[in-house]
């Protein structure tokens, strides 16, 4: 299936947590599911493993202020991404 502008599509991303991440200015605003893509793969820098990558996501989401869901969110990007 395609993916979609909406971050809700995205498991663990309900009304608050797309509302937390379309908070701030600039790089820090996540408004789509393409946006928030773009953040997790920003993240994976050359001598990054895929546990340290998909941690440093799970933290960013945390100071964004996303608790509920957090693990699910990134668990959906990785197997989303993983093929790149």
């Amino acid at each position: 299936e395609p993916i979609g502008l909406d971050l809700q599509q995205v498991p663990g991303i309900g009304p608050a947590n797309a509302r937390i991440l379309a908070e701030g200015e600039g790089d820090d605003k996540v408004e789509t599911t393409h946006q928030l893509i773009g953040k997790f793969l920003m993240l994976k820098g050359r001598d990054v493993t895929p546990i340290e990558h998909c941690d440093m996501f799970w933290h960013w989401l945390a100071a964004k202020g996303g608790n509920a869901g957090r693990k699910n969110v990134v668990l959906a990007l990785a197997e989303e991404t993983e093929n790149f």
